[in-house]
C-alpha cells in the first residue's frame, strides 16, 4: 500500500487551495466548508491510524498462527500442508476462543479466452442445442450472467460436467477454452477470531465497518 499523506488547511492561512490547485481567498470559504475541512481531516487521520493498527495486528496474528500450527505439527508428528492448501483452526484451552485461518485462492478468467468460449456456446444455442435437456440450455445462458461485474466461476466451470451429453464439437472446444482461461491469483490468508457468548455459541469479532 502506498504511503498516504494528508494535511488540513488552517483558517489562519490567507488562502486555501481547491481541487485544481487554485488559490481561494479565506474570506470566500463558507462556515460549512471550514467545518468540513476540520471534520473530514480528523476522520481521515483517525482512519489511517486504525488502518495501521489493523495492519500491525494482522502481522501479529499471522506470526502467532504460523507458530502455533508449526508447534501442533511437531507435537503430533505430522506433515505441514503446502502453501495455499486449506487452513487451520486454533483454540484456547477451554475452547471459549478460536482462531480460524483460511486460505483464499480465487479463480478468475482471461477475458479474451472466456469471450471465445461464450461465442461458441452462443452459436450452439442459436443453432439449437442437440442431445441435451432444456435445463442445460438454461445453465449455459445463466453461467455468464454477472453480479456486480463478476461472473459466477462455479457455474462457468460447472458447464464441463455436461460435455459428454452435448453432441456438438463446439461444446468441447468451448470447454477447452474455459480451461485455458482459468487464472489463479496469488492466494491470501484470512483470519477470524471467535468468542463464545452467553448462549455458548461462537460469535466472530467483526473487524470491518460493513459488518458492524
Amino acid at each position: 500500500m502506498n504511503t498516504l499523506t494528508i494535511k488540513a488547511q488552517a483558517v489562519k492561512e490567507p488562502f486555501w487551495l481547491d481541487e485544481e490547485g487554485k488559490r481561494v481567498d479565506i474570506k470566500r470559504i463558507t462556515p460549512y466548508e471550514r467545518q468540513s475541512e476540520r471534520a473530514v481531516y480528523n476522520i481521515a487521520k483517525q482512519a489511517m491510524a486504525i488502518n495501521k493498527q489493523l495492519a500491525d495486528f494482522k502481522t501479529k496474528v499471522n506470526k502467532e498462527a504460523t507458530e502455533l500450527y508449526q508447534a501442533f505439527i511437531i507435537e503430533n508428528n505430522g506433515k505441514p500442508k503446502g502453501k495455499g492448501k486449506g487452513g487451520n483452526t486454533v483454540y484456547n484451552f477451554d475452547r471459549s476462543i478460536k482462531l480460524e485461518v483460511s486460505i483464499g485462492q480465487p479463480i478468475t478468467f482471461d477475458d479474451n479466452l472466456i469471450d471465445l468460449a461464450k461465442q461458441k456456446l452462443d452459436e450452439i444455442l442459436e443453432d439449437g442445442l442437440q442431445g441435451a435437456k432444456d435445463f442445460i440450455k438454461e445453465w449455459i445462458m445463466g453461467a455468464f450472467e454477472t453480479s456486480r461485474g463478476k461472473m459466477d466461476t462455479k457455474r462457468v466451470l460447472g458447464l464441463s460436467k455436461y460435455e459428454s451429453r452435448v453432441d456438438d464439437p463446439r461444446y468441447t472446444e468451448a470447454m477447452a477454452l474455459i480451461k485455458r482461461a482459468i487464472r489463479r491469483p496469488e492466494s491470501k490468508e484470512y483470519f477470524r477470531v471467535w468468542v463464545k457468548g452467553q448462549n455458548n455459541q461462537y460469535q466472530d469479532i467483526q473487524l470491518n465497518f460493513s459488518a458492524i
